[in-house]
């Protein structure tokens, strides 16, 4: 082999063997990265193998639990509904005259019946004689009652409600042993405005303070309850109400269970009591009373009997032989009456409109 070949030969082998050392670097690089990708696909087989195994969720126990769920709320919602589309029992679609007309009947009927039951109360003592009638009250519906006028016809669908609703309150309270009603009120929504007339002529008269009040009528009166948008998509309506009456502890309490189980959907915002008399005042007021009895009763016996013979006698303390109607502290039946300032909300929906029935078809003949 001569030189030239050799060198070829030397040259061709140095290349081989250089690329068989690159080539096993290469696979040994490729081994490391192959061992990596193995151990990473195990701990992936690994992580899913833990998933299959734990508890599904939801599980089974998991929708029949959530179900049942759903059917008692759906249960709990239809009652609500049912209980706010309770209907109260008044004549629909009256014109405005109508509407003034049974108002002012049933007013009269109203006073009548509160002067009946009305008993007069002096500093504890229920006198047996017959109270008075006093003039009658207007029950918030004085401007049509009383004044003579007559509402909006778009208005007296509501008018109608809210005055059902006092009705069927103050007869629950007369029911209940209330011995006088002293003042009703309602959302006022029909707030009268003033005449275009009278607007004219204070015009004339000084136009800085009809501007002033012109402005102050064009202001927007805030009317009704602000229902949770719920409700309100729902087509859940509110009116408020308060009323104040003259009732014993025993008749309060019964009233506050007729309204909590009465069928309209009232809601009791506030109750409030004011006794008509200062303590302090009626405790000087029994005192001197019962000494100017004992005083008397002591001057008829010395008149009766004489100052010579008359014996002393055991005294006894001052509300010993006291009436129970006359005593400080009595039992709630005999109690002095209070002065009861309840306020309420009525909640409703329309009631749900029945699908009309189809008409039977006629028989063939």
């Amino acid at each position: 082999m001569d030189p030239k070949q050799k060198l070829i030969f030397g040259v061709i082998a140095g290349g081989c063997t250089a690329a068989i050392v690159a080539l096993a670097v290469l696979l040994f690089g490729q081994i490391g990265a192959m061992n990596e990708a193995h151990d990473a696909r195990e701990n992936a087989a690994s992580e899913i193998r833990g998933y299959y195994s734990e508890t599904p969720y939801p599980s089974k126990a998991n929708r029949d639990v959530r179900e049942q769920d759903a059917t008692t709320y759906n249960a709990v919602a239809d009652a609500a509904r049912a209980l706010l589309a309770h209907p109260l029992e008044y004549p629909k679609g009256e014109s405005p005259s109508q509407f003034v007309t049974r108002v002012a009947d049933t007013i009269h009927g109203l006073d009548a019946r509160k002067n009946a039951a009305r008993v007069e109360i002096f500093d504890g003592i229920a006198n047996n004689k017959a109270a008075a009638a006093e003039p009658g009250m207007d029950y918030s519906f004085g401007r049509y009652v009383q004044k003579g006028e007559l509402p909006k016809e778009a208005d007296v669908p509501r008018l109608a409600h809210q005055f059902a609703v006092i009705e069927h309150v103050c007869d629950m309270l007369l029911d209940a042993g209330a011995l006088d009603i002293t003042q009703v009120t309602r959302d006022m929504f029909d707030a009268a405005t003033a005449p275009a007339e009278e607007e004219t002529t204070s015009r004339r008269n000084n136009r800085r303070t009809n501007r002033r009040n012109t402005k102050e009528e064009k202001k927007p009166v805030a009317t009704g309850i602000e229902l949770p948008e719920e409700l309100a998509k729902d087509g859940v309506s509110a009116e408020a109400f308060s009323v104040t009456f003259r009732a014993n502890y025993a008749s309060v309490a019964k009233i506050m269970n007729m309204l909590a189980e009465d069928e309209l959907f009232v809601v009791v915002t506030d109750l409030s009591f004011n006794n008509p008399m200062d303590l302090r005042t009626r405790v000087t007021d029994m005192v001197k009373r019962r000494q100017t009895a004992r005083a008397t009763a002591a001057r008829r016996n010395r008149n009766r009997k004489g100052e010579e013979a008359e014996t002393p006698e055991k005294e006894v303390a001052l509300f010993e032989n006291a009436a129970p109607a006359e005593r400080l502290v009595t039992d709630p039946e005999n109690a002095m009456p209070m002065e009861v300032s309840l306020k309420f909300e009525v909640y409703s929906v329309p009631p749900a409109e029945t699908p009309a029935e189809e008409p039977a078809p006629a028989a063939a003949e």
